[in-house]
């Protein structure tokens, strides 16, 4: 019997052109910005964090071809109801998956056992999740016998090796989980969607690999989003997979580029927030000239609010003048303002704008 090499056995086959390098680079380089990101954004991430979730079940719905129509989707996802069908209930067990992992990912255990908790947590209530077992031919003395053996066994030495290579050999990480991925859509381990529950070891991976961009963007979405080109790449891999030379270069860029995608949507998120409060800024020194009587200076506005800068009081200034609202009496710091409207007509066009109004809309 030809012994079967895995891909996380043989990690030194992989190379690492140019492309890759600078991909890794951004990467690692938003990957460091992951504490910021979550300092401007924290008083809005509990909202955040709850729309990932309900992208990820949407999508791996999708995913799984279950039979639920949209609005039984939305109903079960957005408002709780009660499922009514086998697949319904597959979807109120994704959700519940979704917010343990977005909750506790981080502290993944990484044991055979722990991944077949997660695939009978999906399935709970539907059907029975297992491993595999294999019956083997074995001789003892000179009598031949049969005996059943589990693919958990396998399972077990896959994860020690994924172990060695992050933590012993410094293999970098994304390239550790894309080949543990390959070999577990190759290894078959479990009696049912082994390719979905593959998939979700995956995410759980880089998810305990501190990748918070999928606290932010559905990493089952952008999946989905990309599905064709996925299926493509694993179906690559499955040549030379037996000899430990499988092809895991376009599935591991593919895994890469969703999470520079995803952190592209938030460095549009922090850069709206910060838009918005800069535009808040403008809007309360609008409130406090409203105060100030007909004539006033900058010194007047910066005894109101001492904690504004020059920039975002000369920016409020210009904003008002432009909208025919004040005029200057002379000129430089020292020059007075004259309010050329009713008090009134100050808060009738102001607009405040949130966090939200800036991200992709989501129906109910």
């Amino acid at each position: 019997m030809v012994r079967i090499v895995r891909c996380i056995e043989n990690l030194d086959r992989i190379n690492y052109p140019k492309e890759l390098v600078y991909n890794l680079t951004k990467l690692y380089t938003f990957k460091g910005k992951d504490f910021y990101y979550e300092d401007v954004l924290k008083q809005y991430m509990q909202q955040i964090i709850k729309n990932t979730i309900e992208h990820d079940v949407f999508a791996a719905a999708k995913i799984l071809n279950l039979q639920v129509n949209e609005n039984r989707l939305k109903l079960i996802v957005k408002k709780g109801s009660e499922p009514k069908t086998k697949h319904e209930k597959i979807v109120q067990n994704l959700k519940e998956v979704f917010q343990i992992i977005q909750k506790n990912g981080v502290n993944l255990e990484l044991t055979s056992n722990e991944f077949l908790k997660l695939g009978s947590r999906v399935f709970d209530g539907v059907h029975r999740f297992s491993f595999i077992s294999d019956t083997v031919t074995e001789m003892d003395n000179i009598l031949e016998g049969r005996k059943k053996v589990s693919r958990r066994d396998s399972l077990d030495k896959e994860i020690v090796d994924y172990s060695n290579a992050k933590n012993k050999f410094k293999v970098e990480v994304t390239q550790v989980i894309t080949n543990f991925y390959v070999d577990m859509l190759n290894m078959q381990c479990f009696d049912m969607q082994n390719n979905f529950i593959s998939l979700m070891i995956c995410y759980c991976l880089l998810f305990s690999e501190r990748f918070n961009v999928f606290k932010y963007s559905s990493f089952f979405e952008y999946y989905y989003k990309h599905m064709a080109d996925f299926r493509k790449y694993e179906e690559e891999s499955k040549y030379g997979w037996e000899t430990g030379f499988a092809n895991t270069t376009e599935l591991n860029k593919a895994i890469i580029d969703i999470m520079l995608e995803g952190y592209r949507v938030v460095e549009k998120m922090v850069s709206d927030f910060e838009f918005d409060k800069r535009l808040r800024k403008v809007d309360n020194v609008e409130g406090v000239i409203m105060k100030l009587g007909n004539v006033f200076t900058r010194e007047d506005i910066k005894a109101k609010v001492p904690n504004l800068s020059d920039s975002t009081i000369n920016r409020a200034l210009v904003k008002l003048r432009d909208e025919g609202k004040i005029r200057p009496d002379g000129t430089g710091r020292s020059a007075k303002w004259i309010r050329l409207v009713p008090e009134e007509m100050f808060t009738g066009g102001v607009q405040q704008y949130n966090i939200f109004d800036f991200m992709k809309p989501d129906e109910d």
